[in-house]
């Protein structure tokens, strides 16, 4: 299993220490300096959320010495200044649901009262898909 803690060896063995080409970091803090650790050489770092709260820090050393750039990405950004950005990827993502070929899995469902639990779960890490809160 990969985790936050363990993210950085994992693709180093899977990609025989090249590293990612790719790495998409919705969580920032830590994880965006473990990110550059296991980023390979013209790889690119989307950046695209800050779930941990800390702001993630880089050298500008770590990406022009590997020819590696780092991109930001906000969803609610785009909405705001460019939604018509969104529509055809929107629209593919709405057939793909629609035709069943992609799914979004419910883990579980708690109402509005057992927002507290749900929360505790979330924070567990121990489950697979979506909790949603019943409103």
């Amino acid at each position: 299993m990969c985790t936050y803690e363990t993210f950085v060896e994992e693709v180093l063995k899977l990609t025989n220490n090249l590293g990612a080409n790719v790495i998409f970091d919705s969580v920032a803090g830590e994880v965006t300096s473990k990110s550059l650790e296991c980023l390979a050489l013209y790889g690119t770092l989307v950046q695209f959320g800050n779930s941990s709260g800390k702001p993630g820090s880089f050298k500008t050393s770590d990406v022009h010495n590997s020819c590696r750039n780092i991109k930001g990405f906000s969803l609610g950004t785009t909405r705001k200044h460019d939604p018509a950005r969104l529509a055809d990827v929107a629209e593919k993502v709405l057939e793909l649901f629609a035709s069943e070929k992609i799914t979004l899995p419910i883990a579980k469902v708690f109402d509005l009262e057992e927002a507290a639990q749900a929360h505790k779960l979330i924070e567990t890490r121990n489950y697979e898909g979506k909790i949603l809160i019943k409103v």
